[in-house]
């Protein structure tokens, strides 16, 4: 039974039924199921599918594929056990198509997913989420040394490329956030201009210090680490990345007298 704000079924146009019927079924391995649970909508042969997650893909015999538009793409959500498969099934058919955001290091950890294009040259997309997806990473590169307190300008956000944090200094003091995005863990950017962090892969942006930018916010603020003076450095602890509740998303930790001499 369909309830109210579930994607029912899909329509995709196809140039020849039998190839694509060949494609989603033996390649993808989506679960061939009678065309007569989803109403007929012409005369055109047709074949019906089921994906892991019980919505329906209705491929529609067309002399005209329609292209889709710039940047669009259909994602079939698969089972974490289900994705080797489908994935080697694909990989020998010489459909895959490189995901630049992999070799950026902007996939999310615990996220299993690549591009394809089907026999019409269809942009699609396969997913899979394991446990690790749902869970925060900390860098785990130990206690980094940022920096001198002094290297740091009042106002100034900074990436520890090693450590993979953000070094944040502000008039109340210092902050190490953790670069991880805390909606499904791809890693910000910094934007300068806007004086606000980004997160590329579904558009989440921060302030400065954390806190979501949006009308109705949806995730949390971004982790920070310990940070800890020595001998005017700062020191971060990669290893435990710490959550934040929302009232002290704006409280930066202090630095001691006499650390610092710019300002």
């Amino acid at each position: 039974m369909t309830t109210a704000g579930q994607f029912h079924h899909i329509v995709l146009d196809v140039s020849n039924l039998e190839r694509s019927v060949d494609f989603y079924g033996n390649g993808l391995c989506l679960e061939p199921v009678p065309t007569n649970v989803v109403p007929s909508e012409g005369p055109a042969p047709t074949a019906v599918f089921k994906t892991d997650n019980g919505q329906y893909v209705v491929l529609v015999e067309s002399e005209t594929v329609k292209p889709d538009g710039p940047r669009c793409h259909t994602n079939f959500m698969l089972a974490p056990e289900h994705y080797p498969e489908v994935f080697e099934r694909l990989k020998a058919r010489n459909c895959l198509v490189k995901d630049h955001m992999v070799e950026q290091g902007r996939r999310s950890v615990g996220v299993l997913t690549t591009y394809l294009d089907d026999p019409d040259d269809r942009r699609l997309q396969i997913t899979s989420y394991t446990e690790e997806a749902f869970l925060l990473p900390a860098a785990g590169r130990g206690k980094v040394v940022a920096g001198r307190v002094d290297d740091f300008p009042v106002g100034s956000v900074t990436h520890i490329k090693e450590g993979k944090f953000f070094l944040v200094r502000l008039a109340d003091g210092v902050l190490a956030l953790n670069q991880v995005c805390t909606h499904q863990q791809c890693n910000v950017t910094y934007q300068q201009e806007h004086y606000s962090f980004w997160c590329p892969c579904h558009n989440r942006k921060f302030t400065r210090t954390g806190d979501q930018v949006a009308i109705k916010k949806d995730v949390p603020p971004l982790h920070k680490y310990a940070v800890e003076f020595v001998d005017g450095q700062i020191i971060v602890d990669t290893d435990t990345t710490l959550p934040r509740m929302q009232d002290d998303v704006d409280k930066m930790i202090p630095i001691p007298p006499g650390v610092a001499t710019a300002r």
